[in-house]
């Protein structure tokens, strides 16, 4: 008969406490399910504001981006800020001379559009270009459109083609290139030299010009602008994050008939989809 010593009891006492403690202790420093996560800044900052009072107040004090933002607000209006498009147009213009490149380009589509002003193409492809050198892709693609349609400006179909490819290399989104394409497919030397100059601008994007016809047009920065009176302050609320700006259509593209040599054209002149 073989007789089994049982272990001491204050042993599996002991042995229970030094392999739960080590347990214990790693829970108390973990953190609780329920603790609200930690937001992580993938660009090594945030905006100051945390709600419409305070961005009015960072606008007021001519922080660039709070100027954009409130701005873009400005143009349609809201909850909390009511629409104000010549006020809107001061404070982008802000924006725009503090580096903010999309508000270049919604000051183009502002003068574009007579969104509060009277219609000036020439200021909206001067406004257009300081975004294109910016990369904003969608400024990219209106300046090609505005030179195949001739809004504005002399039709020159090697200098747009050249600057729709260059926004779709960007990222905007388009069947203009195609349509620009077929219109040219009788001139393929036209279309070579659009390529040509598309690589040329790629090359040197911030410096960029925009040929008109015979006429190069330089764009150092944008136009000399006023100061935006101090917007008014309302009580403050809550104001959820901003959505990114929506691009709206610069509108459809006009060309005209068949060019020398004639090629096989559809009926109506293609329409130019500007990136949403």
């Amino acid at each position: 008969m073989i007789i089994r010593r049982l272990p001491c009891p204050l042993c599996v006492f002991v042995c229970f406490c030094l392999g739960l403690g080590p347990l214990i202790a790693a829970n108390k420093n973990s953190t609780p399910v329920d603790e609200a996560p930690q937001l992580i800044s993938t660009t090594g900052g945030r905006p100051s504001w945390q709600n419409t009072k305070e961005l009015k107040a960072a606008a007021a004090k001519g922080d660039p981006q709070a100027c954009f933002e409130l701005g873009t607000r400005m143009l349609e209006g809201d909850n909390e800020v009511r629409a104000d498009l010549t006020q809107a147009r001061l404070l982008l213009e802000k924006a725009a001379a503090g580096g903010v490149a999309d508000a270049s380009f919604r000051l183009g589509k502002i003068y574009h559009d007579a969104r509060g002003v009277s219609r000036d193409y020439a200021k909206a492809l001067d406004y257009y270009t300081v975004a294109a050198r910016r990369g904003v892709p969608e400024a990219q693609h209106n300046i090609g459109a505005m030179l195949v349609s001739a809004r504005g400006v002399k039709r020159n179909y090697v200098e747009g083609l050249a600057w729709l490819l260059v926004a779709e290399k960007s990222g905007a989104a388009s069947d203009a290139v195609v349509r620009v394409r077929d219109r040219l497919a009788r001139r393929p030397q036209d279309i070579a030299a659009a390529e040509a100059r598309a690589q040329e601008l790629l090359a040197d994007l911030p410096h960029a010009t925009v040929v008109t016809g015979r006429t190069l047009i330089p764009v150092v920065g944008p136009p000399k602008i006023a100061e935006p009176a101090a917007p008014v302050i309302a009580q403050p609320l809550v104001q959820p994050t901003v959505p990114a700006p929506m691009v709206n259509p610069i509108g459809p593209l006009q060309m005209p008939g068949p060019i020398s040599p004639p090629p096989a054209l559809p009926p109506t002149p293609p329409t130019l989809k500007s990136p949403p």
